[in-house]
């Protein structure tokens, strides 16, 4: 019975490691609190992707932001990458990926001037855990993140994040297996 149950551990880890699958995945993650609710403002500019320099400006992270209300995490790139990456993220292995793992998704609203997103991070083991972050508009090419903390309200932390657009016609769709 030992080496039964051993060979089922194996060929679980060889076919979660061959799509791709985390662990941390398939365990149940945290709710989103956000609903999902069409984006028909014009206070944000949605043709395109938002970047946030960071580490001394050596780094990047970008988020795509979609009229659905959906929100993309995009990945963080050293500025090398990041100048590249325009191609990349029309190319249809890195959509793949990107529509493979919750962690990446997540919902956003806008209020007036003011931007909300939710959505789930990456975990060392259990659930997924859902951060919230929010902060202002400054126009339609710019927003700043001023807090993040988890969706029970714990772990508060002031941020102060600004985020650039950046036109981008070729960006992928906002379909995912998570957020319906």
């Amino acid at each position: 019975m030992v080496n039964y149950k051993s060979g089922l551990v194996l060929l679980i880890v060889f076919v979660f490691g061959q799509y791709g699958v985390s662990f941390a995945q398939l365990l149940k993650a945290e709710k989103l609190s956000l609903e999902k609710q069409a984006y028909t403002g014009c206070q944000l500019r949605v043709d395109g992707y938002y970047y946030m320099n960071y580490a001394g400006g050596e780094n990047y992270s970008v988020y795509f932001l979609y009229k659905d209300g959906t929100i993309l995490y995009g990945g963080g790139f050293q500025y090398s990458e990041f100048q590249k990456n325009t191609l990349k993220f029309s190319d249809t292995i890195w959509i793949k990926n990107m529509k493979e793992y919750r962690h990446r998704w997540g919902l956003f609203k806008i209020e007036g001037n003011k931007i909300t997103f939710e959505k789930w991070y990456p975990s060392s083991g259990g659930p997924l855990p859902v951060y919230i972050s929010s902060g202002e508009i400054l126009n339609d090419t710019t927003f700043r993140i001023t807090q993040s903390m988890r969706s029970n309200g714990k772990e508060v932390n002031e941020k102060n994040e600004v985020y650039h657009f950046k036109q981008f016609s070729r960006k992928p769709d906002s379909t995912n297996n998570f957020i319906k």
